[in-house]
């Protein structure tokens, strides 16, 4: 394909996503450049030592030097960090009319960018961070579309050229579990506002057995904690912009019960992905009907929605949709459509 996709990536860690397993922006990059490979766009990733790419052969690497400390914004590893890209760009930036897009998947670490050409449409995918700087955006799901355009007034000029993807898996990562247990879990961070005390306390007013893991949990290991479990537990309290666990769950064919806000009411359909709750009542009562949904159809859903080939194309017409709004018009670019086109 005539076109060229930089994706610039983690500031801290290798690409490569056995090495810090619970780091999600990592996943993201390592999930996007799979995007890359699945729609056969030629990438280079700008990561910094030690980063390899999926297999495939349409990626290459650009090395950044060794991260001397982990990001924080205007620090001055912020700084070297965006110097050393730069110096990286100019060395591929092709800037001859050939498409080109410049994804920016560790948002405002990567804002002080200076080296690409303003022809050149910058974009944030996967964005399921709390702020953003691009003038193209791709958000995990409505709910997170919205709290972005509240928080940040300034993004009205520009939410006509926005979309929504979800987050996607490798469905191979995820089994259906042939065995299962009479447990709950809980994965994520011991954080109160992911809802670690309501999972608890529902798990306790059940007598049921509860595993509560936040870290160090990765690979056949975590399948199997979430594919055999009763249902998995997300009462989170805050807005969630996504959730992958949820999907992870419902990818081994694991009911999932959640809160009814966030980006649930999109991802967990109610009574065939699991359940969506607000008192404790309902969290009861969904734990108990949790072993009546049809797993195979949990599953089902997952793959007809999560993963990279079911987003790809998706993917596809929206970098078309970029590629012809930034440079022939914007709104009213005649070819600048987000949609499958019909005869």
């Amino acid at each position: 394909m005539n076109a060229l996709l930089h994706i610039l990536g983690h500031p801290d860690f290798p690409l490569g996503v056995a090495g810090h397993p619970e780091d999600s922006q990592l996943f993201n990059c390592w999930n996007f450049c799979q995007v890359a490979e699945a729609l056969e766009i030629p990438y280079i990733y700008y990561g910094v030592t030690g980063s390899r790419c999926p297999e495939g052969h349409c990626g290459t690497v650009a090395e950044l030097g060794e991260s001397p400390e982990r990001w924080a914004f205007r620090s001055a590893w912020h700084r070297e960090y965006n110097l050393r890209l730069d110096a990286a760009l100019k060395k591929h930036l092709l800037d001859d009319g050939t498409p080109e897009w410049v994804a920016s998947i560790y948002g405002v670490a990567q804002c002080d960018v200076s080296a690409v050409p303003t022809d050149i449409p910058i974009f944030e995918p996967m964005l399921g961070y709390g702020t953003c700087w691009t003038h193209y955006r791709v958000f995990p799901s409505y709910a997170q579309q919205q709290v972005i355009y509240t928080r940040q007034a300034e993004t009205r000029k520009d939410r006509y050229f926005d979309t929504v993807i979800p987050h996607f898996l490798n469905p191979a990562d995820y089994p259906m579990a042939t065995t299962h247990g009479d447990y709950l879990v809980y994965l994520g961070r011991a954080a109160e506002d992911k809802g670690v005390a309501l999972a608890r306390e529902t798990a306790s007013s059940l007598g049921l057995e509860f595993r509560e893991v936040h870290r160090g949990c990765a690979g056949e290991e975590k399948a199997r904690l979430l594919g055999e479990a009763r249902a998995v537990l997300m009462p989170t309290l805050y807005l969630e912009p996504f959730g992958y666990v949820a999907i992870e769950a419902m990818m081994c064919g694991t009911p999932v019960i959640t809160t009814d806000w966030g980006a649930f009411p999109e991802i967990v359909r109610e009574g065939i992905d699991g359940f969506r709750c607000r008192t404790a009542a309902e969290f009861a009562d969904a734990v108990r009907r949790a072993p009546s949904l049809e797993r195979s159809v949990i599953r089902q859903g997952a793959l007809e929605r999560y993963t990279v080939s079911a987003v790809s194309s998706t993917y596809g017409r929206y970098l078309d949709f970029i590629w012809n709004t930034h440079r022939y018009g914007g709104y009213y670019a005649p070819e600048a459509t987000r949609k499958e086109k019909t005869c």
